[in-house]
């Protein structure tokens, strides 16, 4: 919906007009490309986009058999320290994953600060959860998440959330709230 640039002055009916100061629709956003900045798009579309989808998707497969690997055997409800082919696991999908992030345009992630260590603060949080992009810090510290337990059941991306071992909420039981509260603290 666009809004008159035009109005009259309050007041005045001799048919003056008064340019209004410039009003911005925060609904409404207007792209306005140069034909130099189409024609990159265009030129991109067929010969970059291609290479870095193949990239990342070669990248989302190439996680999975280790992750299904290194989740096989493992007690849901048992934490115990990773051993040594796990730790190994563990680097090489944090690896696969930063490729993946890099194929997608994630080429550096600016973090601030420093992460406290587990015994100053045990749980990292993140929100507000609206997007996918909540998947970056997660997959790059293969922290364990707090999630529906509907999202295990994705192919392939239920495999590596598997494998971080998050707490699964399930919408339909009514005590699943107090459920999720006493698992995170049994694991911190």
């Amino acid at each position: 919906m666009r809004f008159p640039t035009i109005r009259r002055c309050p007041g005045e009916g001799d048919g003056k007009k008064e340019l209004a100061p410039p009003f911005r629709n925060p609904f409404v956003h207007d792209l306005r490309f140069t034909p130099l900045e189409k024609a990159k798009i265009a030129l991109m579309t067929v010969t970059l986009f291609p290479i870095r989808l193949f990239l990342a998707a070669f990248m989302m497969l190439l996680a999975w058999p280790f992750a299904f690997i290194a989740s096989v055997g493992r007690n849901e409800m048992v934490v115990e320290p990773q051993s040594l082919w796990r730790k190994f696991v563990d680097v090489a999908l944090r690896t696969i994953m930063r490729v993946m992030w890099f194929a997608g345009g994630f080429h550096w992630m600016t973090v601030k600060g420093r992460q406290a260590l587990p015994a100053e603060a045990p749980i990292l949080t993140l929100g507000p959860h609206s997007s996918y992009f909540d998947a970056i810090p997660v997959t790059m510290s293969m922290s364990s998440i707090v999630m529906k337990a509907e999202s295990k059941d994705i192919p392939v991306w239920g495999t590596l959330i598997k494998y971080i071992r998050p707490v699964f909420v399930s919408r339909s039981d009514q005590d699943s709230r107090k459920k999720t509260v006493e698992e995170i603290k049994r694991r911190a």
